[in-house]
């Protein structure tokens, strides 16, 4: 049986990056980061074909989603780009890879680590909530890889997310990359160091994928988001279905975890714009 692998990759968590002016495009220095992240990706790449797999989709999952250099990435593998797409950061896993990845992945907010929000950061979403427990990007990832029946076995991003990460999978092969000091501090890998670590789990997770297992979740779904203005929440509020829990809070439920996510994105989306 060939080997598919899935890669979600984010900025925040790419080692070397600390602060907005290095993930936002009218960063200083954003063009170097946004390279870094291509040779993160790279590494990731080299390592799952190492490890013996067939095919690599990668999806761009930072911001407009249109940071990876498409000519220096590693030519073998198939690039995601741009958005918005129905599953976002895990656009491609709907059909249902062998195994993904996530890296360059962060905190969610109020939690230790670099530069921790959860999807359009402070501007739009203060908290995610599944079944009413503040939630990462990861822990919501997990949700949509195991809707599709596909684990996720490796995530790097500074020590922070990489032990939040374990509490949902234990067995999940994690790459630090930095250790957060404070939110926009750190000490981090040398690239070539960070490259290797990647690489080298990467090739471990493909060689071991038989081993994880997907997250799974059953009965109702509950979906929650705390915005960062009440007028968000007003304007979102008159979507079909949504729940107003308070001035700036709104929630979703449902039997069908990617229905419960779809109607938070879009919010997510319609809120961004009211802003």
């Amino acid at each position: 049986m060939s080997v598919s692998v899935h890669i979600s990759i984010d900025m925040e968590g790419i080692a070397g990056v600390v602060d907005i002016d290095q993930t936002g495009r009218k960063g200083n220095d954003y063009e170097m980061m946004r390279k870094a992240m291509t040779l993160e990706a790279n590494a990731a790449i080299e390592g799952s074909f190492d490890g013996g797999a067939k095919s690599v989709v990668v999806n761009d999952s930072h911001g407009s989603m249109r940071n990876l250099l498409p000519y220096m990435l590693d030519q073998r593998a198939a690039l995601i780009s741009g958005s918005p797409k129905p599953l976002d950061m895990m656009q491609g896993v709907e059909d249902s890879p062998s195994i993904s990845m996530c890296i360059g992945y962060h905190s969610r907010p109020g939690e230790k680590g670099i530069l921790s929000h959860t999807i359009q950061g402070s501007s739009v979403v203060q908290h995610f909530f599944i079944n009413d427990k503040p939630s990462s990007e990861f822990e919501i990832n997990a949700g949509i890889a195991g809707y599709y029946n596909v684990p996720i076995g490796m995530i790097t991003g500074d020590t922070d997310i990489v032990k939040d990460a374990k509490n949902l999978i234990p067995n999940i092969i994690g790459s630090p990359v930095k250790e957060a000091i404070y939110k926009i501090s750190a000490k981090h890998l040398s690239g070539n160091n960070a490259f290797n670590l990647i690489k080298t789990n990467a090739k471990k997770t493909v060689i071991n994928h038989k081993e994880f297992k997907p997250i799974k979740y059953t009965g109702i779904i509950k979906m929650g988001i705390e915005f960062s203005s009440d007028l968000m929440a007003d304007v979102v509020s008159m979507m079909p279905g949504i729940k107003r829990e308070s001035r700036q809070s709104i929630s979703f439920e449902s039997k069908d975890y990617i229905e419960a996510w779809k109607s938070m994105y879009t919010a997510i989306l319609l809120g961004g714009i009211s802003y």
